[in-house]
């Protein structure tokens, strides 16, 4: 039988295995953690630095899709620090990506449409050097590879 541990989400109390990660744990219970990379049925990767928590006694923020908690901890998944992380994120991610999303076929149905949304991006801070890409158009298809 797998080891259970008792720490707190948001104020709420969670039962957890020791080997769960922080973030299963608040899925399983409800408790939003947003991300962009995380796939259930495969091993996480750690990519996207979304899914960021604090954890009390930690310094820094703690990325909730690898690390499990330990008996007591005290974690909380939403503060001005990680909003401002977050969308601070999202800003990379929309780097010399169009913020046009009325016209994308994908609009409404795009997680990055909606990371950008929930996070309050409406302008373009960063930018990088674009890359000249080549607009395919094929008379009934198009591809526009700055587009999702």
């Amino acid at each position: 039988m797998m080891e259970k541990i008792r720490y707190e989400i948001d104020g709420k109390e969670i039962i957890a295995d020791r080997n769960e990660t922080i973030l299963s744990a608040a899925r399983r219970e409800g408790i939003y953690i947003p991300t962009m990379c995380y796939l259930t049925k495969i091993k996480p990767i750690a990519s996207c630095r979304m899914c960021v928590v604090e954890v009390e006694g930690v310094d820094g923020f703690v990325l909730s899709c690898q690390e499990r908690a330990v008996e007591g901890a005290k974690i909380k998944t939403n503060s001005p620090a990680l909003f401002k992380h977050r969308q601070n994120i999202m800003k990379l991610y929309d780097v010399n990506h169009p913020l046009e999303c009325g016209v994308c076929d994908k609009s409404g149905e795009c997680d990055l449409q909606n990371k950008t949304l929930e996070f309050q991006v409406s302008e373009q801070e960063f930018t990088a050097r674009d890359q000249k890409r080549e607009i395919k158009d094929w008379n009934y298809l198009q591809y526009d590879p700055s587009l999702c």
